[in-house]
């Protein structure tokens, strides 16, 4: 009784006809040949361009938004309001990208999954690999030179072996390719602000009462802190005096950052020249000279509180009042002048010092680098601390001029800067008599002064910019005056989308590289025996392999679905093509004789199910049906095997 695990048992082979001739292929078989080789190249191109084209022309530079798809913000009045249309999120653009990018990928996938099998079959013809260099290969492994009897066959599968592994990486290189930068979007708000533009129905000095120099410089200490208290390096660390110019509006604190405004006036001051004097008693008139003395305590004098560094314009009378405003027929013109500025400066007697000495202030003392000046200052017998100061000349201009979109940058402070036009003001006046006050009040509190200013000259201009410039805005928002009405737009809050583009051509050149080789190998492989395979897969499914299984006597040499089956090493795989046509894998011993197939029969290993039209052999076994399968569908039916009933 035979066992039934021997392949005898089950194989019966049967001659080929080698007699039958292959059908010339149609036009239409070579079209869908071509048709097979070269569509996934032409559709993984196309969705490299698409896919670059986009990023770089239609997302580079876009804003999108950040939490909603329609977001919602405040009019000018608080109530809440949502936007008119729909826009994408960022995270529907990165996840579009990434989509893109993986699809691309697969696309590159549809051509490349079975080029592995072209190169072995590549390999197996010209010259041929072993049976564990083909595993390995299979298994994304590279195999060892040994396994190769020529090293183009080892050069074509390591490159091969290499695309096939980079390109499940190259997305990262577009995805990275994206910077999310802060922006907005601005969408026209339905409600305007009231803002005063400092004008009024007079010229010359404007009427705010007899008390109204308390409440202004409350009012100005107040709306400096608000402008200028905020945690940027750009506003708190200056090396030269500012040339933007802010204001706090009144009504503005539900508007939201970055939004703008239509037209705002805002203050101006700026300083032509600044030079120190280097002896002051040649400049200081007598009136000048008795104001920056000590004075008894019921005197408004803006240094009499220890305010080290503040400073302010000497005015011609008293402290408080500005200089006078020029007219020129009905209209308020800018003022621009020259006047003498002090900067106080204190200093602490030594320990060591008699009481009854008299203290004095330094001459030929270093105010800024490189410059050495005499300060003035009364002599000192009975207090501990002496102040002195450094006076100089200063040329300024200052007014006011309409900004045009000005924005809102943070709650209630709106921001502009220029091109302008300078035009006049009744309140430049008194705000500029205000400005030595008010300076003090900023040094005092530390808040709205500037860091890393550099110079004291830096200092004394940039101190006395912004206290105009609260001074102006309170004194507009507590006097008469007339508003204007300013249309606002809403910013949205986004994120902009800044490609680095060198990473996106990085990204289209790996996918060139890889779509490079594999054209190059359609090219080599067209100089092959064996035909272009449509798909690899049932090519090496219907592959008669019983050369590499079998020895001569039809005995398994190995079992590959037996776990822990070692595959040989000792053998080279040809691709060999028999007259009919069919294609089979012979086994190349190293003294060089093949193990060569059965090439005059094709095993058929099906057994018949038990009926009562089964026929028992002369042996007592199940008799085996057997068919003639040659490299063509088309069969001679006239044919019938010699040991197949009739």
């Amino acid at each position: 009784m035979n066992d039934e695990h021997n392949p005898q048992s089950y194989v019966n082979y049967l001659p080929i006809e080698t007699d039958i001739e292959m059908p010339p292929p149609s036009k239409t078989s070579r079209r869908r040949v071509k048709l097979s080789k070269y569509w996934p190249f032409a559709a993984h191109l196309a969705l490299i361009a698409f896919v670059s084209l986009a990023c770089l022309r239609c997302l580079d530079g876009r804003d999108f938004y950040v939490n909603s798809r329609r977001p919602r913000y405040r009019e000018v009045d608080g109530s809440v309001a949502y936007a008119t249309s729909y826009a994408p999120l960022q995270s529907d653009i990165t996840t579009a990208v990434s989509l893109a990018a993986s699809v691309t990928r697969v696309a590159g996938g549809w051509w490349a999954t079975g080029f592995m099998w072209r190169c072995i079959f590549v390999a197996m013809e010209r010259g041929g690999i072993s049976a564990k260099g083909l595993s390995q290969a299979i298994s994304s492994r590279p195999p060892a030179p040994r396994h190769f009897t020529r090293k183009s066959n080892m050069v074509i599968i390591y490159i091969t072996l290499l695309a096939t592994f980079a390109i499940d990486y190259f997305s990262a290189a577009l995805t990275g390719s994206f910077i999310w930068e802060a922006a907005d979007r601005r969408i026209p708000g339905r409600i305007p602000l009231a803002i005063s533009n400092g004008t009024a129905d007079y010229v010359g000095e404007p009427y705010l009462g007899d008390s109204w120099k308390p409440p202004v410089l409350s009012m100005a200490s107040a709306s400096a802190s608000i402008a200028w208290m905020l945690p940027s390096d750009s506003v708190s660390n200056i090396t030269e005096p500012s040339t933007t110019f802010r204001r706090v509006i009144r009504g503005a604190q539900y508007i939201s950052t970055n939004s703008t405004l239509s037209e705002v006036m805002i203050p101006y001051f700026a300083v032509d020249a600044f030079e120190w004097v280097q002896d002051p008693h040649q400049v200081l008139t007598a009136t000048q000279i008795s104001l920056l003395e000590q004075t008894s305590a019921g005197e408004f004098n803006p240094f009499t509180t220890t305010a080290n560094d503040s400073g302010g314009f000497l005015p011609d009378v008293q402290w408080g009042e500005g200089p006078q405003t020029p007219i020129s027929g009905r209209q308020d013109m800018p003022i621009s002048e020259t006047r003498l500025f002090a900067l106080v400066i204190y200093f602490i007697p030594p320990p060591d010092l008699p009481h009854s000495d008299v203290q004095v202030c330094p001459q030929n003392y270093t105010i800024d680098p490189g410059i050495q000046i005499n300060l003035f200052g009364s002599v000192n017998n009975s207090f501990s601390i002496l102040p002195c100061f450094g006076i100089a000349n200063v040329s300024y201009r200052a007014g006011v001029f309409s900004g045009r979109n000005c924005k809102i940058i943070s709650p209630n402070v709106v921001e502009a800067q220029p091109p302008f036009t300078l035009i006049g003001n009744p309140f430049t006046s008194g705000a500029l008599g205000l400005t030595p006050a008010l300076v003090t009040n900023l040094v005092l509190s530390t808040y709205a002064i500037p860091l890393n200013y550099g110079t004291r000259r830096n200092l004394a201009i940039e101190l006395t910019s912004r206290a105009y410039q609260a001074a102006w805005a309170s004194s507009t928002d507590l006097g008469r005056v007339v508003f204007d009405i300013a249309t606002v737009q809403i910013a949205l809050p986004t994120l902009r989308a800044e490609i680095i583009r060198w990473r996106v051509y990085l990204w289209v050149a790996l996918h060139l590289w890889v779509l490079a080789l594999g054209l190059l190998f359609i090219y080599i492989q067209s100089h092959c025996d064996h035909p272009w395979v449509e798909d690899p897969t049932m090519a090496v499914f219907w592959l008669d392999t019983r050369a590499v299984l079998t020895k001569s006597d039809r005995q398994l040499v190995w079992d590959p679905w037996r776990p822990g089956t070692e595959i040989p090493e000792d053998g080279i795989l040809i691709l060999e093509q028999n007259e009919a046509g069919q294609h089979s894998v012979e086994v190349k011993r190293s003294s060089g004789s093949r193990q060569r197939r059965y090439s005059d029969s094709i095993p058929l290993r099906y057994r018949m199910p038990p009926s009562n039209s089964t026929t028992l052999g002369a042996e007592g076994r199940e008799s085996v049906d057997t068919l003639i399968v040659p490299n063509t569908s088309l069969l001679d039916s006239t044919t019938i095997p010699e040991n197949s009933p009739e």
